[in-house]
């Protein structure tokens, strides 16, 4: 009870302090806030008396009897009324004769003035003045002053002024401040009576809070009891959890190595296949030979697509995306991956246009691998969806960002087929009679890859006459130059016969820059007799060898062209060889500009296989897989000899001297990991370049191949330009 009581006092004098404080505070602002508006009062009005008394009058009120009676009463009213006006007490000047006594020149009257008979006239002297009176004369500035006199109590302003003549007086302006603290003591009374009724009324609060905080601290005694129980049960759950996470990490780790095995033995039969084909399609073949090749080639080509997208997709679940910004030229890389499609065109005889607008650099920098399978996946599923027309591909960039659109004049997808288009395993039809094939992985995986560049992928639109999809991706510039577009030669004057739309409208606006522009006609009899107005004549394939016939007969070969626009495999009878140059489709800029430019165009023809030279190692425990790559390497002119593990390849190499080594990565005994690290052992800087072949394609994968010392790395299934890419870094 003691303790309480002393409590008790201690808050009181402590709450008696502040409301001390706080009153002294308050007293002390307020005055600062009176003091601050009447000195600012005070100086206008007493920098404005010069103008209420006449120009000369400082210069003659210099004596007793320089101003009359009659001026002075006349000076009294003017001061008066401007002092009323101001709510000003007095308005007055004053000199200081020779001796140092002070007499008013001017000054106004107050009615109390009258009744005490204290009214201030001319030459009336001021004994008992303030120092600051007197000091005033001599000042540069306003002197403020706060004092008493028989008048009353004042807040004065004495502004030290001359007169036209030069002469020195004081221009004063006075406020009575007695209400002023009669009101700031009123103020102060009230804020004490407001801190006592705050007190009366925080006993009463103080009881009921005491009551209040006995009642709640027993509650909180039994919160803190309940949840020292609910911390024991989350601990006990945070252990279940931890041991769920270590489990959940395990699976994904057996996951991972599950996949990585898949991927090996998966990968490794492909490669055989695949191999295989190239080698029988590279054969005399009967036609009906030729189309069972190329039947399973087509099904060994779905296979490895399916399969790499399952990888791809459980890479970015279990690592996430990994960038790897590269410098791309950006017209051969857009062309070149157009250029990819050659075949599925063909197949289903459609059309591929892109356009490059004017804004794209020349070079930019992104993950060139990831953008190339976003491309890849759009086109393919676009051709995959359109029976009839074709695809354009449209590219532009600005602020740091390139956008795609591709547009197909598809079958489209159902409206209550969109929304689900970018989850996973999901299709347009997920039906067992479904017409199209495929895993449902290509959008969502593209998806992730454009948010992964700081972008995304969407549906703008799909109806039964088509689909677009539209993506945009960050893409840093290098330098600021633009895309550099060739202009068409202002000689040309082309003319194309073709019933694509797509097609047509592409040539239209590559050739809208060019002097003549770009006709067009449907059949060979509605345009033959104008025929001779045009030295370059394009014919589409999609239009029949007869118009090509009927035009190869009527055309001059000396001034004219003709140009038979064909897909890929097509070819010409023998009998138009001489007449008709050939380009195949998809066309781009640069072939387009390539063909109006050259004088003779010579006909497409396929690539003969570039020849290498020297001797190399082939190290590949699959017998398949080793007769494939023997055979190809073979006839790349290459001298080769075969082992199927890696104690047997350092053998040979102790015996001969090679100028590359191809060696498998997961074979039995010795894998080709150790094998490379002990071929380096042996020759030091004399081994041969050692090119890593495996099916395990994760990022670890190779970054232990390069560890290892191998000088470069191809994945299974082996295409021929990826080995003939890799094979061209290191022969001749």
């Amino acid at each position: 009870m003691i303790l309480r009581s002393r409590r008790f006092l201690i808050a009181m004098l402590l709450y008696t302090l502040g409301v001390v404080a706080i009153t002294t505070t308050t007293y002390w602002l307020e005055q600062q806030r009176y003091l601050h508006d009447i000195d600012a009062r005070l100086l206008a009005a007493a920098n404005n008396i010069p103008a209420i008394l006449p120009d000369d009058f400082h210069d003659k009120a210099r004596s007793e009897h320089a101003i009359s009676e009659i001026q002075d009463k006349h000076h009294l009213e003017l001061m008066s009324q401007h002092a009323r006006t101001g709510d000003l007490t007095y308005l007055y000047t004053y000199i200081m004769d020779e001796e140092g006594l002070i007499y008013f020149t001017s000054c106004n009257y107050t009615q109390e003035d009258i009744e005490k008979d204290q009214v201030v006239t001319y030459w009336t002297t001021y004994p008992e003045g303030a120092p600051q009176y007197f000091s005033a004369m001599t000042a540069t500035k306003p002197v403020y002053v706060t004092a008493g006199d028989r008048w009353g109590l004042f807040r004065t302003i004495l502004v030290p002024m001359k007169s036209p003549g030069g002469l020195p007086y004081v221009a004063a302006a006075d406020m009575d401040i007695t209400v002023i603290q009669d009101s700031l003591l009123n103020r102060v009374l009230w804020v004490v009576l407001i801190c006592l009724s705050m007190l009366l009324l925080a006993i009463p609060l103080a009881i009921v809070y005491r009551r209040t905080y006995t009642e709640m601290n027993g509650e909180l005694h039994e919160l803190n009891l309940q949840l020292q129980v609910d911390i024991e049960r989350a601990a006990e759950l945070e252990k279940n959890l931890v041991e769920a996470t270590q489990k959940a990490n395990t699976a994904s780790e057996i996951k991972s190595q599950f996949l990585a095995n898949m991927s090996h033995e998966l990968r490794t039969p492909i490669n055989g296949v695949i191999g295989m084909n190239d080698l029988i399609l590279a054969t005399k073949l009967s036609e009906e030979q030729r189309e069972y090749a190329q039947m399973s080639k087509q099904s060994a080509d779905i296979l490895l697509d399916t399969v790499n997208q399952i990888l791809d997709l459980a890479s970015i679940e279990a690592c996430g995306m990994k960038l790897k910004p590269e410098l791309v030229e950006t017209s051969t890389f857009f062309n070149d991956i157009i250029q990819i499609f050659s075949p599925h065109l063909a197949d289903k005889q459609l059309d591929l246009v892109i356009h490059l607008d004017s804004s794209l650099p020349a070079t930019f920098q992104l993950d060139a691998v990831r953008l190339r399978q976003v491309l890849i996946n759009l086109i393919a599923n676009a051709i995959k969806f359109t029976e009839h027309g074709g695809i354009q591909l449209s590219l532009s960039w600005k602020d740091e960002l390139l956008s795609g659109h591709v547009a197909d004049s598809g079958c489209g997808i159902p409206r209550n087929a969109q929304a689900r288009i970018f989850e996973i395993f999901q299709q347009v039809d997920n039906s067992t009679t479904r017409h199209y094939s495929g895993t449902g992985l290509g959008l969502p995986i593209s998806q992730q890859i454009c948010r992964a560049m700081d972008g995304d992928l969407v549906l703008n639109y799909s109806d039964e006459k088509g689909s677009e999809f539209s993506f945009y991706v960050g893409a840093l510039i290098q330098s600021q130059s633009l895309l550099a577009q060739e202009i068409i030669p202002s000689d040309i004057k082309p003319i194309a016969f073709t019933e694509s739309k797509i097609l047509g409208h592409w040539l239209e606006s590559e050739f809208h820059s060019s002097q003549f522009g770009c006709h067009f006609a449907h059949s060979a009899s509605q345009t033959m007799d104008d025929l001779k107005g045009y030295n370059l004549i394009l014919v589409d394939s999609l239009l029949g060898l007869n118009v090509l016939i009927q035009l190869s007969e009527v055309i001059h070969s000396v001034n004219q062209r003709l140009i038979w626009l064909a897909w890929s495999g097509q070819q010409l009878p023998e009998a138009l060889r001489d007449k008709v140059d050939v380009v195949h489709k998809p066309l781009s800029h640069q072939r387009l500009i390539n063909l109006c430019r050259s004088n003779t165009i010579e006909q497409e023809k396929s690539l003969l296989a570039i020849k290498f030279s020297g001797r190399v190692l082939l190290v590949d425990d699959n017998a398949i897989n080793l007769k494939a790559m023997y055979e190809q390497l073979s006839n790349m002119g290459l001298l080769v000899d075969q082992v199927n593990n890696g104690i047997q390849a350092i053998h040979l190499c102790t015996e001969h001297k090679y100028d590359l080594i191809l060696m498998d990565v997961q074979m039995p005994g010795m894998d080709g990991l150790e094998a490379t690290r002990r071929i380096h052992k042996l020759f030091l800087d004399q081994t041969p370049p050692i090119i890593g072949i495996s099916a395990h394609v994760m990022e670890s994968d190779i970054a232990n191949a390069r560890k290892a010392g191998m000088a470069d790395y191809l994945c299974k299934p082996i295409i021929k330009a990826a080995l003939h890419s890799s094979l061209s870094k290191y022969l001749t």
